[in-house]
């Protein structure tokens, strides 16, 4: 058994235009989040990507890249290791707008509808008009309505946020000033006869003055974990709690990535017969830490792959072994092994950055620091991942 395990992991018997073959058929069937950015121009939709996703890169017009004829989107981090999609509808207000081509392209992902207005903006009709439009064709279709520039409506400049946060309170109107409570209320009555969610933000900048700086930000992932099945959105918050206690500039671009390589792997994990998975999980792997490493500016060559195996072989041999022994147990064994994979490749690409970080910073990473990075990660991310990649492998199954 051993033998037949360690022969297909480093000698795996198909080629590469198979394995990438198989890599592209199983990205294709992952749930990967779509956030349909509905709104006017200086609205706030930059704002929202830059809050959910912690990337102060991530700029409507740059880095989105044309999807149909008025829409653009955003693959974050990128588009090779995609875990969500921002598109964006532009000059909605200033030119005609038909929907169609927008929903026949992103029918099937799994949606979000976010419409996107200012507090104190009542010249709403052509946002209105494709949302109904939308609503009509798709009515499955979670609708979530971001008002957003709050301190627009503030009596005056010197008029600090509302603290605690009042607007998840039934009696928010009572403590919200007037100006503000009556457009924010006439906004809502726009969606009559639409199912959707309300949530106030404001999203600005340090000099604004403003503190937060995201402000709502909390009921926003509020809002999202509601409208997001299977755990998605708890993933993705988790994702941004995570990064906060990650103050080197290297592990924050890499995270994204290890969680699109995670759910990747365990996606292949899903096949049910034992072995017939592990070269696309090895794959997988692969990508991942040579994706890492050209974040670190680090050359992977015999010698350096040699040093990482030593600290990280043993362990990722003896949990290949465990996964493949559990798809033995009909049914419940796939389900399984899909998130062990998961967590395996999350806890394998957490402790490489650990190892390129100790580089670094001139120290040697031990075997037994690597050992309790692992482990504590491996648990990390079976319990963040559970649900999203349980969601993947009966859609692989299906």
């Amino acid at each position: 058994m051993w033998k037949k395990i360690y022969s297909t992991v480093f000698t795996p018997r198909l080629d590469d235009e198979e394995l990438s073959k198989r890599l592209e058929a199983i990205k294709s069937s992952m749930p990967t989040p779509v956030f349909w950015l509905l709104g006017k121009t200086q609205s706030g939709k930059t704002s929202i990507i830059k809050a959910l996703t912690g990337d102060s890169r991530a700029q409507i017009g740059n880095g989105m890249q044309a999807c149909t004829r008025t829409a653009f989107i955003y693959n974050f981090p990128d588009s090779q290791d995609c875990i969500m999609r921002f598109l964006d509808t532009r000059g909605l207000g200033e030119v005609d707008y038909e929907p169609d081509c927008d929903i026949e392209a992103f029918r099937e992902q799994a949606h979000v509808l976010i419409v996107v207005m200012k507090a104190m903006d009542h010249s709403q009709q052509a946002v209105m008009k494709a949302v109904r439009s939308i609503h009509k064709a798709k009515p499955d279709w979670p609708v979530i309505v971001a008002q957003t520039a709050l301190h627009e409506g503030y009596p005056d400049p010197a008029f600090e946020h509302l603290s605690p946060y009042p607007f998840d309170a039934e009696d928010w109107t009572k403590m919200v000033p007037e100006n503000l409570r009556r457009s924010l209320l006439e906004q809502r009555t726009l969606f009559k006869g639409i199912d959707a969610q309300f949530v106030a933000v404001d999203f600005t900048l340090p000099e604004d003055g403003y503190q937060p700086v995201n402000y709502g930000l909390e009921a926003f992932w509020r809002s999202l974990e509601t409208a997001l099945p299977h755990g998605i959105a708890m993933m993705l918050h988790d994702m941004k709690e995570i990064r906060k206690e990650l103050q080197d500039v290297y592990s924050k671009a890499a995270h994204p990535h290890i969680i699109a390589y995670a759910l990747t792997s365990g996606a292949a994990g899903a096949f049910p017969v034992p072995f017939v998975g592990i070269p696309v999980v090895t794959l997988v792997q692969a990508k991942m830490f040579q994706t890492i490493a050209s974040i670190y500016n680090y050359k992977l060559d015999r010698k350096s792959w040699a040093e990482i195996s030593s600290s990280l072989g043993v362990t990722l041999l003896t949990n290949i072994g465990r996964r493949e022994l559990i798809k033995l147990i009909p049914v419940y064994g796939s389900a399984v092994s899909s998130v062990l994979t998961a967590a395996t490749t999350y806890a394998l690409g957490k402790t490489l950055t650990v190892y390129f970080e100790s580089l670094h910073s001139g120290k040697a990473l031990s075997g037994e620091v690597s050992r309790i990075v692992y482990k504590e990660q491996f648990e990390l991310g079976r319990s963040m991942l559970k649900d999203y990649v349980n969601e993947i492998q009966h859609k692989v199954l299906k």
